[in-house]
């Protein structure tokens, strides 16, 4: 279950709003990743706690979103900033 997991985010990487749009850089390989709104959100939330169940719950109050919905979106965001080296989940 994904709210039980804690998230580490990469030291290497610079949160940045511009131009109304979020992007995280990779320090360590100089590439970009876009957020949206709500990703840019969990971005935020996951500096100040690593712990998913928390910034599920904070989301689930700042959003109109199912609990399931946010689940899988959650994760599929996870997985992609994991890939990309951005995060580590355990």
């Amino acid at each position: 279950m994904l709210s039980s997991k804690q998230v580490q985010l990469s030291g290497e990487a610079l949160f940045q709003e511009i131009g109304g749009e979020a992007v995280i850089l990779d320090l360590a390989t100089s590439t970009y990743f876009g957020l949206n709104q709500v990703g840019a959100r969990c971005w935020q939330l996951l500096q100040d706690n690593a712990d998913m169940a928390a910034v599920c719950q904070q989301l689930l109050q700042e959003y109109e979103v199912d609990a399931a919905v946010l689940e899988q979106d959650m994760h599929a965001l996870l997985e992609q900033l994991s890939a990309a080296g951005l995060v580590k989940v355990g």
